[in-house]
């Protein structure tokens, strides 16, 4: 089975959509599951996992609706608040949906230090119990840290997105290599090549 693992859903708004600045231009429109069916077809794809845009716990019960309306996107990685006390009834509520599948927080858009704040730690030690994955957004500067937050969950699954934004910069192999094993180090159970294989 093919499967695009990392595929975004909106109905485009400029205010909610600030981050798609001009040289993103082409994707100022709507992006509906409707949309992404022909495509998949066309390439010998089978499904798709849908990953939140939006840091709102609507976004995660709209794209949760998507889901249930069309069965080729085969999970989600919606969005909770990882640092409120009521971080647990959040995901108790969605994980009644077994398509939820993992959590992300846009955390390139964080102070550097974000992923080792307590209240975050506190939120991410909540996600194995409900069987979920972490993505973690971020840019290369982040890689340190994000080793160090990693080695603080050994049993959590991690996914690093867009290999931290890496292949903007520079893509070989070798590099990929090198970001990947600065985690896997701390974690038997993280994802290096991130989304853009499936896999764990």
């Amino acid at each position: 089975m093919y499967i695009d693992a990392h595929q975004h859903f909106w109905v485009y708004e400029p205010r909610e959509y600030a981050w798609i600045d001009d040289s993103m231009a082409l994707l100022r429109r709507d992006f509906l599951p409707g949309d992404l069916k022909p495509e998949l077809d066309r390439n010998g794809f089978q499904g798709c996992v849908a990953v939140q845009a939006r840091q709102s716990l609507q976004e995660t019960q709209w794209l949760l609706d998507l889901a249930k309306d069309a069965p080729f996107i085969l999970g989600v990685v919606g969005w909770v608040d990882l640092r409120s006390p009521q971080v647990r009834s959040q995901l108790a509520a969605f994980t009644a949906n077994s398509k939820l599948v993992g959590i992300r927080h846009i955390v390139q858009s964080e102070p550097d230090d974000f992923l080792l704040q307590p209240e975050f730690l506190r939120g991410i030690s909540a996600l194995e119990e409900f069987d979920l994955a972490y993505d973690i957004l971020i840019y290369p500067k982040h890689l340190p840290v994000a080793a160090e937050f990693v080695r603080k969950f050994p049993r959590q699954r991690f996914v690093l997105d867009h290999l931290a934004k890496e292949e903007q910069v520079l893509f070989p192999a070798i590099l990929a290599g090198q970001v990947a094993t600065t985690i896997i180090y701390h974690s038997p159970r993280w994802v290096p090549i991130a989304r853009f294989v499936v896999g764990r």
